[in-house]
């Protein structure tokens, strides 16, 4: 008998490869990306700073530490970068949790969350939303005493439902996993369309990491950029798992411009928050419910799995990409479509609209 060179674990883990079809040229509403064109002046910087030298060289990250500490007003070694928020998870993983260990979080969220606990044989404890996306902090904590798990996955905003836990209630599931040992991980992929943040406590708690992208608000998705805050302590075992490069050169040098231009980026966020309460009040006048979002995406409810498999495929025909085909209650009759410009979600509403009520 031929013995398997795969891991047991890893033959089990079901994953698909990203999808081979360009997007470009589409209206990308389908993966929360800040779909708003960055200012000339940030990718005529970045042209500017690529020579030979820049593309030859390792890259050099320090400024960018530098920068960020300032911004965040944190020690640059509370810092950890990282690829994406999802290699910064990662690290929370390869750091922290062994196998056979337990670890609470929502569901649905993140995807990644549910991928590395099946990578790293921790044990999924679940902690699910209602149908209608409501969410019971007080079992959260009663399930933390309980099973007091090593880790605590928690994304505020959440996706793909788009809710939040209240800071209140945050503070209190951190302070109760101090004491039952837990590490508390908050993903807050989506700050800035949502500005409360649990960062201002990393100071206080030795068991929390808060993660972060520049995918969402700063429009970096091509970069796979992320990166981690926490005590230092905390950071110093993450860097025991980074690679020998945290990242690339473009990435860093592309954030450090980004950053440069921050007021850019915060009218960026202003206009698609503008978008949204278009869009909003769009779908009351058609007729549609949806959730309440405190992210950059919308969940609109379109009446059934069906309706929305037929409509974004409809939609896809008019070069308007959407999410659509989750499984979960109430999700799985609802499209996900990120927020744009008011023009842009002007181009949407009259699409939807023209597909949607005749189905």
């Amino acid at each position: 008998m031929s013995r398997s060179l795969v891991k047991n674990h890893i033959s089990r883990l079901n994953r698909v490869r990203n999808a081979a079809e360009s997007r470009r040229g589409y209206l990308r509403l389908d993966k929360n990306e800040n779909i708003l064109d960055l200012p000339e002046s940030i990718t005529e910087r970045l042209i500017q700073e690529i020579n030979s030298e820049f593309v030859t060289s390792y890259p050099e990250v320090d400024t960018l530490y530098k920068k960020l500490a300032k911004k965040e007003k944190c020690a640059v070694d509370q810092i950890y970068l990282s690829s994406g928020s999802d290699a910064a998870i990662k690290s929370v993983f390869e750091a922290f949790v062994n196998p056979g260990d337990d670890v609470l979080m929502l569901s649905p969220t993140y995807a990644m969350f549910y991928v590395y606990v099946k990578m790293f044989e921790a044990k999924n404890h679940e902690m699910k939303y209602g149908d209608d996306l409501s969410f019971s902090v007080e079992a959260l904590l009663s399930t933390i005493k309980k099973i007091k798990p090593k880790l605590v996955c928690i994304a505020n905003p959440n996706s793909p439902t788009g809710t939040i836990i209240e800071e209140e209630k945050l503070l209190e599931v951190i302070k109760l996993c101090k004491k039952t040992k837990s590490v508390v991980l908050i993903d807050e992929a989506y700050y800035l369309y949502y500005p409360n943040t649990c960062a201002k406590f990393i100071n206080q708690f030795d068991n929390l990491v808060v993660t972060r992208t520049f995918s969402k608000a700063f429009g970096m998705a091509s970069a796979r950029l992320g990166f981690a805050l926490g005590s230092k302590e905390m950071i110093d075992h993450l860097h025991k798992t980074r690679p020998m490069y945290e990242t690339n050169a473009y990435a860093v040098k592309l954030a450090e411009i980004v950053l440069d231009n921050y007021a850019s980026i915060k009218k960026n966020i202003a206009v698609a928050l503008k978008g949204k309460k278009y869009l909003e009040k769009a779908l009351n006048k058609s007729g549609f419910s949806y959730f309440k979002s405190y992210s950059n995406f919308v969940l609109i409810d379109v009446g059934s799995q069906q309706k929305a498999k037929k409509g974004t495929e409809k939609l896809f025909k008019k070069r308007i990409i959407v999410k659509s085909g989750f499984s979960d209650v109430p999700l799985n009759r609802c499209i996900r479509i990120n927020i744009g410009n008011e023009d842009q979600m002007k181009h949407f509403m009259g699409a939807f609209n023209e597909i949607f009520l005749k189905l």
